[in-house]
């Protein structure tokens, strides 16, 4: 009865995987393309999926790809999906095979050309193809994708234009990942031509909208940078408005976008940003115990270098190093060293007493020599403070990285 039993399961389970090849094997390239679309949009915007999951996935579709007859490329959606396929950082084969077979690709030459272009790096020729190309023509499922490639190769020469053209893919393809990379790049080119106002405005959009996707941490590292690179501490109004855009974060958004900022605040030394952070998080008893033990870390090394060192020195005894991860541990390292560096007394000079004499001459001698040596001594002592404040700088910046 057993064996009889084991025996149909495994008739019906060959007759489903059997079932499954045949059904790989019929779908058209638009549908295995338009597939993997869908598997990436939901694991990268609601984190449905690793990355090494999706790499198979991207793979697998290679691999059917190159099994059809070049016949199937006549039909458009198909040709459109290999360069769906391609744009999206999947094997350049699927293309070059089509390029080489010097079939007539008729109005799709430079759309097809230039993504294989762009696909294996000649960025130059890319650029010179698809510049032909108008977006506005194309149908939606590639012209999100082109326009986001032609905004990433025009952001290094004319970053005005590599902005209209993020529009324009976040118009194109709403909900998808190229609008979500669209909005991350444009938020962080606001910035870099100090457009500051925009910067902030897409930077909140970009956090409500996809504050979870799989590259949300990556934007927080990018928009954290900005903020401290663009001297944020000395702007009141612009901190107000920071402060206006963090607090309305989703709880585990907000405690890792501060993180972020704390620790970028800790790169260059800046104090005001750690704090703030610290101050914003709102990391209590029911945050995990890595980000209430990073927050801990953070305030206490920005403490070394303010009034309150030893607030922070005393601050960093408490922390526990099973619970920090391994640049954690290596800023704790440098932040105990800092604490001995700035704990160290100067050298102070010892100067000899001259006894005194009834010369006036030589009295008056005597008090300039007494006057140079103090102030040599506290020149020292200034010098020697300048010294580990510049050690304090060094090391926590080299940990941070």
């Amino acid at each position: 009865m057993q064996r009889s039993a084991l025996g149909i399961i495994a008739v019906f389970g060959l007759g489903a995987a059997i079932a499954n090849a045949d059904d790989a094997a019929t779908k058209k390239p638009y549908e295995l393309v338009r597939e993997l679309q869908v598997f990436q949009d939901q694991a990268a915007l609601k984190r449905t999926g690793q990355r090494a999951e999706q790499r198979e996935r991207i793979a697998k579709v290679a691999e059917e790809l190159r099994k059809f007859d070049a016949s199937v490329w006549a039909e458009e959606r198909n040709l459109r999906a290999a360069v769906i396929y391609v744009l999206s950082g999947g094997d350049p084969r699927a293309l070059r095979s089509l390029v080489d077979s010097k079939e007539d690709l008729g109005d799709n030459d430079r759309l097809v050309k230039g993504a294989l272009a762009y696909s294996e790096r000649r960025d130059a020729e890319a650029a010179e193809l698809l510049s032909g190309v108008d977006v506005e023509s194309l149908d939606r499922s590639v012209g999100g994708h082109v326009a986001l490639v032609r905004a990433s190769l025009a952001a290094e020469t004319d970053q005005r234009k590599a902005f209209a053209l993020l529009d324009r893919a976040r118009v194109i393809a709403p909900g998808t990942l190229v609008e979500e990379a669209a909005l991350r790049r444009q938020a962080i080119l606001a910035a870099k031509i100090n457009d500051l106002d925009t910067f902030e405005r897409l930077s909140s959009q970009y956090f409500r909208r996809f504050g979870t996707s799989l590259f949300a941490s990556s934007f927080e590292q990018q928009f954290a940078q900005e903020v401290v690179s663009k001297a944020y501490p000395a702007q009141e109004k612009r901190m107000a408005k920071l402060e206006e855009i963090i607090r309305g974060l989703e709880p585990e958004v907000r405690i890792n976008t501060c993180l972020a900022l704390a620790e970028q605040g800790i790169s260059q030394a800046n104090v005001e940003i750690v704090r703030f952070a610290a101050r914003l998080a709102g990391i209590d008893a029911r945050s995990s115990p890595l980000d209430a033990t990073r927050m801990r870390l953070f305030e206490a090394a920005a403490l070394l270098v303010t009034d309150a060192y030893e607030d922070g020195s005393r601050a960093l005894w408490t922390i526990d190093r099973a619970k920090l991860g391994v640049r954690e541990e290596a800023l704790l390292n440098a932040a105990f060293a800092v604490s001995r560096e700035i704990a160290r007394p100067p050298s102070m000079p010892v100067t000899r007493q001259t006894p005194r004499t009834p010369d006036a001459s030589a009295a008056d001698t005597n008090g300039d020599t007494a006057d140079k040596a103090n102030e040599i001594a506290e020149s020292r002592v200034v010098s020697d403070a300048q010294q580990a404040l510049e050690r304090v700088d060094e090391l926590l910046k080299e940990a941070s990285r």
